[in-house]
């Protein structure tokens, strides 16, 4: 999450927000529920949210939000995050931003692009590299973000330069080694600069073994995965050397219930949630299970999912 701050309350923040938003003839909507916008299908709201459609349009309302002072999240296609019962205070921007354009082996995609869309267009021209991504459920910037990967690939691998928005510079381009990619890290996590869009470098191949590679991929995953269920997707970092979903089995905990929140038995990696269920049993059970993979085994799990909103607002009341 990126954040502005100025004087002033929330409330005096969110009436100025109104207002040069009206100016700028972008679209507010208050109090809109944010769990029907996730992958886990839980979470309080948003106390305004807007949807962009382009890169002008989502740079557009990060200025606006820097403008008032608003603290603002960028919501991509809503997977790897956890949004807290109480919800997200100030501006969520909904990335819909989704152009694609192949020149070559040049694939040039903005942030709100769904992984799995890019694969289909860049298997469709044969164009190698990107197989993993049809395992990566949620947005180009998302993926990029995290450094996502699967099947023995990321996105350090593929992407050539990106296009960033930060308050402080505007918009820049990093190329690859400008973006401190590590195992599920970049520096888009802690630097609170908004990827706008990327260009991606592959490789002409055969299509025929692209789409083998591809549909392989998607089995794999839909035979692991508990794809089924409502999740978030991974829960935690695989530790060096090891996974993370086999120290969870191995410590017993595959069908553990903390309320509403299950550990898979699918895939132990994976915290499945009943309908109706609370981010607060999400998070309880995740805490729980690191606890005990501490105990068991020694080893500290580090979260891959991300937890967002009012946490402390929840905590503070428990």
């Amino acid at each position: 999450m990126a954040s502005a701050r100025r004087s002033g309350s929330l409330a005096e923040q969110l009436l100025l927000l109104d207002r040069l938003a009206e100016e700028r003839g972008i679209r507010l909507e208050p109090d809109v529920p944010l769990g029907p916008l996730t992958t886990l299908r839980v979470g309080g709201a948003a106390d305004r949210l807007t949807t962009a459609t382009t890169a002008d349009e989502l740079v557009a309302a990060l200025n606006v939000a820097h403008g008032a002072g608003v603290p603002v999240a960028v919501l991509g296609k809503g997977s790897d995050i956890v949004v807290a019962d109480a919800g997200i205070r100030g501006l969520v921007i909904r990335n819909r931003a989704d152009d694609m354009e192949i020149d070559g082996d040049l694939v040039r995609a903005a942030s709100g692009a769904a992984m799995a869309t890019l694969v289909k267009r860049c298997t469709a021209a044969a164009l190698t590299g990107i197989e993993f991504g049809i395992s990566i459920p949620g947005s180009v910037g998302g993926a990029i973000w995290a450094n996502a990967g699967a099947h023995g690939g990321e996105m350090r691998d593929v992407v050539l330069s990106v296009d960033a928005w930060s308050a402080a510079s505007g918009v820049v381009t990093l190329e690859n080694a400008g973006c401190a990619f590590r195992y599920r890290d970049s520096r888009f996590k802690a630097s609170g600069e908004i990827v706008l869009g990327a260009v991606i470098g592959l490789a002409g191949g055969d299509g025929v073994d692209i789409a083998a590679r591809v549909a392989a991929n998607q089995a794999q995953r839909a035979a692991t995965q508990p794809l089924a269920d409502q999740n978030a997707g991974s829960v935690f970092r695989n530790p060096p050397d090891d996974h993370a979903g086999r120290l969870i089995d191995a410590a017993g905990l595959k069908g553990y219930r903390i309320g509403t929140a299950q550990v898979s038995t699918l895939h132990a990696n994976f915290i499945v949630l009943d309908r109706g269920g609370s981010a607060a049993d999400v998070r309880s059970l995740g805490d729980h299970v690191r606890s005990v993979v501490a105990d068991t085994h020694g080893v500290e799990l580090q979260y891959e999912i991300e937890f967002v909103g009012e946490w402390g607002r929840e905590v503070a009341g428990a």
